[in-house]
């Protein structure tokens, strides 16, 4: 079981953030951070959706290997960094570490 913080506010519920890879975060980056709140790295997430989809309408196959690339980058970063997002912006809100 991989470990995992808790954050206490003062008024709002406790949240509990594992450690770690976020695979949601991977599977589902741009809805994913939406969903969680964390609208500009949502704004951001969604301008390189529509920088990979401007890729796709050049009708080559390096075009569409970038895109692709892209696309996987994106997941593997959101993945990797989803967690930290959270806590970030859970810090933000004035929680704090229980």
């Amino acid at each position: 079981m991989k470990p995992s913080s808790l954050l206490i506010h003062p008024t709002l519920p406790e949240r509990k953030v594992r450690h770690g890879f976020n695979w949601a975060a991977l599977a589902f980056s741009t809805l994913w951070a939406f969903s969680e709140g964390l609208v500009p790295q949502a704004g951001r997430l969604f301008a390189i959706d529509i920088a990979g989809k401007l890729l796709c309408t050049f009708d080559t196959p390096l075009a569409w290997s970038l895109a692709l690339l892209v696309a996987l980058a994106k997941a593997l970063y959101c993945g990797r960094r989803g967690n930290d997002w959270i806590v970030q912006r859970l810090t933000a809100r004035g929680y704090r570490l229980g």
